[in-house]
């Protein structure tokens, strides 16, 4: 294993957002093919910013952000290879693995005071790819840094006015410090050509909180010489970028004065803006967007009073956004005093109510002028409301993209696909569609083999347009026999009216585009200014003035839909001999991709598979055809459905196991296809001998254990041979005593007391070897039950640890689940408990060697009804605390009321939550919840809902304060995360957000 450091990969400061690729580069000195796996290995947060990747980075996604570097890439947090030998006389085999680095995005204020950057650490672990437990052959270590990267100048140098005569050179130091938290590079230079300015030195490196000068030289060439530039401070590779202004004038002779202000620079103006126009382009009706300016008081002594004023034919339309306090208030005028050489922001709210061009202005008014009273400046205010919106219909919607399936692909032959595009906007959309052979890589389609009708058009608002895909298939792309992804296309859409602006924008700047997009941009070969067709039918007025930004609003307010196009050939002789008639899809009919999209909505991402094509696996998967064909039977799958258990941060996750059994009698090649960052399974890929069987583990990924929250998990487990047959193996990863289990066995029992067996029978669940525990520490009682108890009084009982071990250990309990209680009221329903009906004292402790420790357990019921709680006592010895075991035990109690209270008391809902369908998943379709009979829910307590409308303190001094708790009841079968909005003071709410499972 090489790297640049002796076994490390040090990626260096980047700044939030920003990344990084190093090479790894591993070599095969064997004489044998080794299966090799790199495993990324660290906590949950670096987990998520360290990658691999085989392609090599290119230069052009060098220069590209980060979010399209790792849409770009295959990028996984596993690689496995098969690493060829070697032989003697000949250069060894080696693979290089590109490691990936991409820093969180993070937002920081300018004002805010930094912390050191922020540090991630991680390890590639390298070993055999085997089913087996094989020792790590070698470790890397990952380390890279990200912060904020600040520089700051001098505040009277923002601005450098210089003074030289002809041919005479007049120098200015630049002091540059680097305010931020992590190491920068900067590239300094004026851009234009032919500038009488130039800057020493043009690349500096600065470590935090260190400050170095630059020199910026001032040589005019001509006695009417007057230049202004901007001197461009970049910082590498990803920004930000600040700016200087540069001002140089002529001196005609040694200690003569300036040239008069109206022969080459006008006076410069006492209040500055940083921006000379207020653009929004299309804003949705009801919608809000919001932009800032920044003004600036030029004045080096003087406090300037300005008074801001919206004014203009829709100045309805548009208002001042300031802060006072906590608050934010929307107002048409303010007024504001910016001190000497200050800054101050001014937020600007566009809120179209109309489907119009909407023009008004910014009028800024000095006041306490007298000398010169009724000075003002004005920055023009414009945009229009309504926007379109663009979705593709009769092809199956995932996450964040489209597909549509072509089944029976024949070469040389024409397929035809038929959807449509609708515009569901209140505005005329443009749209475009682009075939890709290879869409990162940005291939294009030969016209030959994929035609587009119509390719370029409009659509009116609230109107479709049916568009049709031919594909003529090549005799070299038939040796697919799966399914794979034959092309993707983009369709660019956007408004109609920012289409016109942006043809009229390039009458006076043709060049334009070439300064604005990056050459590997694939708009940069597009014509979006000739006629598309349907463009005369479309009468929206647009009066809005020329800016010098349309072209940049009209790619930026763009927007793409992808539609991956998934196929599968055939030859004539498998399609006569083993199709039935019912399985051969009609390219023309659209029903089932339309059923299809009903169906599944958006795509989580536990159902997409780890690599290949997605879309393809997960059409042919998820609808496997209705009748069996012969071919089915070649080979077979035991069992279809597998149920693990989730891992515990305490131990081993447990494997399950499936078989894939050839049936044939020749050789059988199988690739598997999963959720990776769910499972783990071995092998991946392989062949199985003819009649014979093969045996595939499965597991859950240990970094589970700390997402409690998102358990039950479903998913899929793909299949394919190259007998062109696909399977699918459900799994499904739960808790490891689940509500299901613990309510049914508490509905089978007469007193709410949980039968003693031990562990829930799972079936296909296969165990692991299991390892000596490593504390010797044993629970005496492992059911503790409870006298009767009076509801709102307390029972006491014992649990009893004993550690017969040599070494003292460290001992913690926990409860597992909510207490469930049954017997509430004669409806025999099962209820949860929202509050602790059982407490232990201590909770933890050191349990020294040959010793006991008794537990003090509390049972705390507050309704009648039989109690039922399952507890952890997690032990590890005291000096190691990796060593982690769990022992198990039970509470169980009964709460009956005295003889003279009524038997026909209400249940209480503010302790006591009704669990509904004890035996079902927690999770079911929707389409199974919208068919309960109304009626049988109560709609009020349905979904998320709290039982009180109102809380109400106790009386509190000044000065002090009370808390109260509120709850909240999630009745769904599905988690929700809640996001809690401040109230105002005196109120404040610890949480901000919550996941309520």
């Amino acid at each position: 294993v090489k790297t640049d450091k002796k076994d490390v990969l040090d990626f260096g400061d980047l700044t939030y957002g920003g990344w990084k690729a190093l090479p790894l580069k591993l070599i095969n000195r064997t004489h044998a093919t080794v299966p090799i796996r790199l495993i990324i290995n660290a906590d949950a947060i670096a987990w998520r910013c360290f990658m691999f990747s085989k392609e090599p980075i290119c230069a052009s996604v060098k220069a590209a952000p980060c979010a399209d570097v790792v849409t770009q890439l295959a990028a996984t947090s596993v690689v496995s290879h098969l690493m060829p030998a070697s032989y003697d006389g000949q250069d060894p085999e080696f693979l290089i693995i590109w490691v990936l680095f991409h820093s969180p995005k993070k937002q920081t204020s300018f004002s805010e005071i930094l912390d050191s950057a922020e540090e991630f650490l991680a390890r590639v672990d390298i070993e055999v790819d085997s089913p087996n437990p094989t020792p790590v052959l070698r470790s890397v270590g990952l380390r890279a840094r990200a912060g904020v990267a600040r520089i700051h100048a001098p505040r009277d140098l923002q601005t450098m006015h210089l003074l030289a005569s002809v041919d005479s050179l007049t120098k200015q130091h630049l002091p540059l410090k680097n305010a931020g938290n992590i190491a920068v590079y900067l590239d300094i230079k004026v851009p234009e050509q032919g500038s009488h300015f130039s800057v020493d030195p043009e690349t500096l490196f600065l470590k935090p909180g260190e400050e170095r000068e630059v020199i910026v030289s001032f040589i005019p060439k001509d006695l009417k010489v007057c230049e202004e530039r901007i001197l461009k401070i970049f910082v590498q590779p990803f920004g930000p970028q600040y700016e200087v202004v540069l001002k140089g004038e002529v001196i005609v002779s040694p200690g003569s004065k300036p040239l008069p202000p109206g022969s080459c620079c006008s006076d410069i103006p006492s209040i500055l803006s940083n921006k000379q126009f207020l653009a929004w382009g299309g804003v949705p009706l009801g919608r809000t967007q919001l932009q800032k300016l920044a003004l600036r008081n030029n004045s080096t002594s003087a406090t300037q009073h300005l008074r801001l004023l919206i004014r203009g034919q829709d100045q309805d339309c548009f208002q001042l956004q300031s802060t006072f306090g906590v608050e934010e208030r929307l107002t048409s005028n303010c007024e504001i005093r910016i001190g000497p050489k200050e800054d101050i922001i001014i937020s600007v709210l566009f809120a179209p109510t109309r489907l119009s061009c909407m023009l008004a202005k910014l009028e800024i008014k000095q006041l306490g002028n007298r000398s010169q009273p009724g000075i003002k400046f004005t920055i023009p205010l414009s945009g229009y409301g309504g926007t379109s919106n663009l979705i593709l219909e009769g092809v199956k919607k995932l996450s964040d993209s489209y597909m549509v399936t072509v089944n029976g692909l024949i070469p040389g032959k024409e397929s035809k696909i038929v959807f449509s595009v609708r515009n569901t906007g209140s505005r005329a959309a443009f749209v475009t569609a682009v075939g890709f052979k290879d869409s990162q890589k940005k291939v294009l389609l030969d016209p030959k083999v994929l035609r587009i009708f119509p390719d370029k058009f409009v659509l009116k608002e609230r109107t479709q347009e049916d568009i049709t895909l031919i594909y003529n298939p090549s005799d070299r792309e038939s040796c697919y026999k799966t399914g794979t992804e034959l092309s993707t296309i983009y369709f660019f859409g956007g408004d109609e009216i920012s289409r016109q602006q942006y043809r009229r924008a390039l009458l006076h700047k043709p060049g334009i585009i070439k300064q604005i997009l990056p050459e590997h941009s694939v708009l940069q070969s597009m014509n979006f200014a000739e006629t598309f067709q349907d463009e005369r039918l479309v009468t929206e007025v647009y009066d809005l003035p020329q800016r010098p930004n349309d072209v940049q609003l009209f790619y930026g307010n763009m927007r793409k839909i992808i539609l991956s196009v998934i196929g599968e050939f055939r030859d004539s002789i498998s399609s006569r001999e083993f199709l039935q008639p019912s399985s051969k899809a009609s390219l023309e009919s659209k029903s089932e991709s339309e059923t299809s999209g009903k169906h599944s909505g958006n795509v989580s991402l536990d159902v997409l598979p780890v690599k290949c094509p997605q879309d393809s696996l997960l059409s042919q998967a998820v609808h496997p055809p209705q009748e069996k064909s012969v071919t089915e039977e070649i080979w077979t799958v035991q069992p279809e459905h597998l149920i693990l258990v989730a891992p515990s941060p305490c131990d081993v996750a447990k494997t399950g196991r499936f078989q894939i059994v050839n049936n044939s009698v020749s050789l059988l090649k199988f690739e598997l296809y999963w959720p990776a960052h769910c499972l783990t399974v071995t092998p991946q890929h392989g062949f199985i001998a003819p009649e014979s069987k093969l045996q595939i583990l499965v597991s859950p990924n240990s970094s589970l254990s700390t997402k409690q929250s998102m358990f039950p998990w479903s998913g899929l487990i793909y299949i394919h041979c190259d007998k062109g047959q696909k399977k699918i193996v459900k799994v499904q990863i739960r808790e490891d005593l689940t509500q299901e289990e613990l309510l049914t066995r508490l509905a089978s029992s007469s007193c709410g007391i949980l039968p003693s067996a031990s562990e829930p029978s799972i079936s296909h669940l296969v165990k692991p070897i299991t390892k000596p525990p490593s504390t010797k520490v044993e629970i005496r009682n492992k059911t503790v039950t409870f006298p009767v108890t009076e509801p709102g009084k307390t029972s006491e009982s014992w649990l009893e640890l004993e550690n017969q071990g040599t070494t003292a250990v460290k001992w913690h309990l926990s409860s597992l689940a909510p207490p469930y209680v049954k017997g509430v009221d004669e409806s025999g329903d099962i209820f949860r408990a929202t509050y602790s009906a059982f407490r232990c004292s201590p909770i933890s402790g050191i349990l020294e060697s040959h010793r006991m420790q008794r537990v003090s357990i509390t049972f705390l019921p507050r309704d009648r009804g039989d109690y039922a709680q399952f507890w952890d006592a997690e032990c590890h010895p005291l000096k190691e605390p990796h060593m982690k075991h769990t022992l198990r035990f039970q509470l169980s109690g009964r709460s009956v009321k005295a003889e003279n209270e009524s038997e026909g008391a209400c249940v209480s809902m503010a302790t006591l939550a009704k669990i509904d369908n004890l035996v079902k998943p927690r999770r079911q379709a929707v389409s199974a919840a919208s068919a309960l009979i109304p009626g049988q829910l109560d709609l009020t307590h349905r979904g998320v809902y709290a039982p009180e409308d109102m809380y109400r303190f106790l009386p509190t001094r000044v000065g002090e304060s009370r808390t109260l708790k509120v709850n909240l009841r999630n009745n769904s079968y599905i988690t929700h995360v809640l996001k809690f909005l401040s109230p105002r003071e005196p109120f404040y709410v610890k949480h901000s957000k919550y996941s309520l499972r």
